[in-house]
């Protein structure tokens, strides 16, 4: 008995006997001496026509394979024939001796399997057509197979290259690969689907080359060989539909195939499977692989499958390039590595102890893995278990904007595994900027600032910033800390206390600048725990990092997710069901936490109490953060600077000189408008946002109907509870304004009559600067001067206003006011030469202000904003009555009452061994300073001490 293998490469067709191009069947079969069938080969290009002079890969298919192994009889072996037979016609699928057109002629070659000389490249034809002419020629390989064995094999699929995907632009693409081989050695019979690839599910072009990292269910694979088996691989293309097929497909890529045997040693190692032929006869892909047999006995054999490099939520990074998605820059980054044993599962499969090595960017940092673990027969791995991957975290300073190269190597018992090189786009971000506002109720008081900051200092878990600096904290002056009465468990409630944030920030931020009031759990918000104005920058919730990133997320412009039946959707979120898709990492715990990939997106209703980000929302906040190289170190950006008006006495009111004006107000379902009164203002308009459903727009008009000014605005229901939804827009002021009109889809939902005339008031008190106490609180008074006038009269709405001759600054301490007092703590105010208060009345559209006469005010000094002080890592900045933040340089950590860094962080491990007594120091750009102790901390552990009982 001696076994043979025939392997069938090409035919090449000189002529059909067509005028153009027709249908072939070719047969090949395989005969022993006394003439019997041992093995056959059929081939019609899979229903497809052919052409002269043209050469066509023999990719067979599942039923009929291109490699055929047989027995030719005969101790120890004989005589055998291969013969092969050709026909055309237009109209068969399969043509052949009974039903075809013309005849291509056929050839044999004999031979002995006792000689090997006659083994080896075999040459079928040229053969002569029934008409004379010479037909076709078919290429094989001709080899004796070694006596079965059984043994486990690992296969490794690495990449594909695309070389014409039959489509003008990028379009989807299946990858099939398969296993066949019949029961032989021990082994079963395989008939089996080793991977399947679309590349993650995006499109695919021409001319490139994709990792097969994505593949499933594994890129790497183990089977139980115990002789000659076929690897087939085939692949279709379809701009529709997301994974083509045999039963869906618009191209055809080709196929092709090789065959391993672990008893023989020159068919495991690297392959390339192709360059196939795709149904246009253009070369269509080809797949790279390796082989290997693994030992037969429990001695690991380590493989490195691939490598994950990840920041809150994974992306699998295939062998041969980098991440799916690029990560944000100053950020610990935790990079998982896929390992296979290499033992047979029968001897056990696992072996413990198992460490590595990382170096990135050629050796500029280099760190050992975490901890040790078992490695396991790659089949057995899951990524949900972070004690399934050798886990390796590269510091936040290590992680600098670019492209980084990380290489990565595992060992156990003197072994090493393969090296493993992947590369990682990391962007430079700008920092998220939060005005921290804390809010209290008659029945609860406010957070303190330092519960803000450690709810807030979470956020970089989840968002694509930096670990530290990726937040930039605001106060304020006088408004860190807001009283509302608001009814805050009712839907009108939370719209009139989101509409005080709105008006507080009116003339005081930008659109960089994200207001979160944060409330105690003890206070009732009804079915909610958050809410945020999209179109505003504003917003409100509890005091946990998940409904503070959920809102923030609404201000930087995500959606919902579609999980737990909210509105307000992103249609285009994936996967379809609101859930992270993947799992989820937090590689700045000790032991890092891993997420199940079932876990509700951050920005779905799924799971409120444990969401994390998916990689949708992490790409969509990434673009939305990131910043060019050289501006990932700028300052934050400068508060800007106000429409001012003269610092002068002005005791009886004037038109308000904004040039815009803000319209507001709150839409049903059905239609039904409730108007707020608009208000002048010198803030410019925000870019619109555009949200699924009906266009509403607000447009303001004059006497004859014709449209002054114009512009969409953002109407969004949030939940299915939910009947009223805010409007609102910022649109050229204009004098001649008649009518403020809501439009939904072009209809008129609801007008707002714009009365004829401003306001008119007066300033009672204070009339001359002796009277303004800059040490305490200034009494504000002012009168209508309307009263008596017959009704009915336009309700006037009041705001108190402080500012200065410059405009550096303009908070709103006193908002949607109907009485005509107001007492401001100047003790909380800026410091200025020229300093203003200023009274500003509405009656629906039109806005006059009085101002008290301009008084000095001492430049407040600077205040800390702590963070984490229990160390190691210690955190802080700090805040400027006058200027804004303070960051960078201007933060110094002080040692024993010594300078020792600067910055918002400092490790206090980098003190040296001992305790040392730790301070920082705020300074500001006007020299002003304040310092605050934070403890006594041990510099080998960075821990705080407690402090001593008193003596």
């Amino acid at each position: 008995m001696t076994l043979m293998r025939l392997t069938l490469d090409t035919v090449y067709l000189f002529e059909e006997e067509e005028a153009g191009s027709t249908r072939m069947g070719l047969y090949v079969r395989v005969l022993d001496n006394a003439g019997t069938q041992v093995a056959e080969f059929r081939w019609n290009r899979r229903n497809g026509e052919v052409e002269d002079n043209f050469q066509y890969p023999l990719d067979g298919d599942q039923e009929y394979p291109s490699v055929l192994v047989f027995d030719i009889g005969g101790v120890p072996g004989g005589i055998g024939r291969l013969h092969v037979k050709a026909y055309t016609d237009n109209d068969e699928r399969w043509p052949d001796e009974g039903h075809h057109e013309n005849f291509l002629g056929e050839a044999e070659v004999v031979f002995d399997t006792r000689e090997p000389s006659q083994l080896g490249q075999v040459l079928l034809g040229p053969t002569t057509t029934d008409n004379g002419h010479t037909g076709y020629a078919v290429t094989g390989v001709l080899e004796t197979v070694p006596p079965h064995g059984f043994r486990q094999a690992r296969l490794v699929f690495r990449d594909v290259v695309v070389f014409d995907d039959e489509n003008s632009d990028f379009t989807h693409m299946g990858l099939y690969v398969r296993a066949f081989a019949p029961a032989q050695g021990g082994a079963e019979a395989i008939d089996q689907e080793l991977l399947r690839w679309n590349n993650g599910g995006d499109r695919v072009f021409d001319e490139a080359l994709f990792p097969l990292a994505s593949g499933l269910p594994s890129p790497v694979t183990t089977l139980a060989v115990g002789g000659p088996t076929r690897i087939w691989v085939e692949a279709y293309t379809h701009d529709d539909e997301a994974w083509p097929s045999g039963g869906a497909y618009e191209n055809f890529l080709g196929r092709a195939m090789i065959t391993i045997d672990p008893n023989e040693p020159d068919t495991l190692g690297r392959h390339v499977l192709g360059p196939t032929q795709t149904d246009q006869t253009h070369n269509g892909f080809l797949l790279t692989m390796s082989s290997e047999l693994l030992p037969p006995d429990a001695t690991p054999n380590l493989e490195i499958t691939g490598v994950e490099v990840t920041q809150a939520t994974q992306h699998f990074a295939p062998p041969a390039g980098g991440p799916q998605h690029a990560l944000a820059a100053g950020k610990a980054t935790l990079v998982r590595v896929y390992l296979d044993s290499g033992i047979d599962p029968r001897e056990g499969g696992t072996v413990d102890g198992v460490v590595g090595t990382l170096t990135l960017n050629g050796g500029s940092f280099t760190t050992r893995s975490l901890n040790p673990i078992t490695a396991r027969p790659i089949a057995q791995v899951d990524r949900g278990q972070i004690a399934h991957t050798l886990n390796f975290l590269i510091p936040a300073d290590r992680v600098t904007a670019g492209t980084a190269k990380i290489q990565v190597q595992a060992e156990v018992a003197g072994t090493l595994s393969n090296p493993m090189e992947v590369t990682a786009d990391f962007r430079a971000t700008r920092p998220v900027t939060v005005w921290m506002v804390r809010v209290s109720t008659p029945a609860v008081p406010a957070l303190t600032p330092a519960r803000y900051r450690a709810v807030a200092d979470l956020l970089p878990l989840r968002y694509p910033i930096a670990d530290t600096g990726g937040i930039v904290y605001y106060t304020v002056p006088g408004l860190t800390e807001i009283h509302t009465t608001r009814d805050l468990a009712s839907e009108d409630g939370q719209g009139d206390f989101i509409d005080d944030l709105e008006d507080i920030q009116e003339d005081h931020g930008n659109d960089d600048q994200l207001l979160y009031a944060m409330l105690d759990h003890a206070v009732p918000l009804g079915k909610i725990g958050g809410l945020a104005r999209y179109n505003d920058h504003v917003s409100f919730g509890y005091e946990d990092a998940i409904t503070f990133a959920h809102e923030v997320g609404h201000l930087l412009g995500l959606r919902h997710a579609p999980c737990g039946g909210p509105e307000n959707v992103d249609e285009d979120f994936t996967p379809p069901d609101g859930r992270t898709g993947e799992v989820g990492a937090g590689p700045l715990t000790p032991t890092p936490i891993l997420h199940p990939a079932t876990t509700g997106d951050l920005m779905s209703y799924c799971d409120v109490r444990s969401s994390w980000i998916g990689g949708y929302h992490w790409l969509r906040l990434l673009n939305t953060l990131s910043v060019r190289g050289e501006q990932a170190d700028a300052a934050p950006p400068e508060r800007p600077v106000h429409g001012t008006v003269p610092a002068a006495l002005t005791t009886t009111s004037r038109p308000f000189p904004g040039q815009y004006v803000r319209v507001r107000g709150r839409v049903s379902r059905s239609g039904a408008v409730r108007w707020q009164p608009c208000l002048r203002t010198f803030r410019k308009p925000s870019p619109p946002r555009t949200v699924p459903g009906p266009v509403y727009t607000v447009s303001v008009e004059d006497a004859a109907g014709q449209v002054l000014a114009s512009a969409p605005t953002a109407v969004v229901f949030d939940r299915h509870e939910q009947q009223e939804a805010a409007f609102g827009a910022r649109l050229p002021y204009a004098a001649r304004a008649h009518r403020v009109v809501l439009r939904r889809d072009g209809t008129e939902l609801g007008a707002l009559v714009v009365p004829s005339g401003a306001p008119q008031f007066i300033l009672n008190t204070p009339l001359s600067t002796p009277e303004i106490d800059t040490e305490g609180v200034l009494h504000l008074r002012w009168q209508r001067l309307d009263v008596g006038e017959p009704e009915p009269r336009p309700a006037f709405t009041y705001f108190v206003r402080f500012t200065n001759a410059d405009g550096t600054f303009a908070p709103r301490p006193g908002v949607s006011l109907s009485g005509t007092s107001f007492d401001l703590d100047l003790r909380t105010m800026p410091g200025h030469e020229r300093c203003v208060a200023q009274v500003i009345a509405t009656n629906g559209y039109q806005t006059s202000y009085v101002q008290t006469p301009a008084f000095a005010l001492p430049p407040r000094p600077p205040e800390v904003l702590l963070g984490a002080v229990e160390g190691p890592l210690l955190n802080a900045q700090g805040s400027s009555p006058q200027h804004g933040p303070i960051t960078g340089a201007d933060v110094a950590w002080l040692v024993d009452g010594r300078a020792a860094a600067t910055g918002v962080s400092f490790d206090a491990r980098s003190t040296g061994s001992g305790a040392h007594a730790i301070a920082v120091r705020i300074t500001d750009r006007d020299g002003l300073d304040i310092t605050a102790p934070l403890g006594t901390y041990d510099g080998t552990s960075g821990q705080r001490l407690p402090v001593p009982p008193a003596q």
